[in-house]
């Protein structure tokens, strides 16, 4: 079995949707408030247009073959 871990760095305004998700997700969850749900995206948006938003995700990939 082989398996490989890859660091996933992701910036700038395209990762808004992901991270919109993420946070709609929690709120339908019951994790966050709607109220903490817009704060958060919206200082997530201000921190895209500032060239201030950092995303990382760690990616793991396993690989193995079955018995005969």
């Amino acid at each position: 079995m082989t398996v490989e871990v890859r660091t996933g760095v992701l910036t700038g305004p395209t990762v808004l949707p992901l991270l919109t998700g993420l946070a709609e997700g929690a709120c339908s969850a019951g994790a966050l408030t709607r109220e903490e749900t817009n704060r958060w995206i919206a200082d997530q948006r201000s921190r895209a247009t500032r060239d201030r938003l950092f995303l990382t995700m760690p990616l793991f990939t396993a690989a193995g073959t079955a018995p005969r």
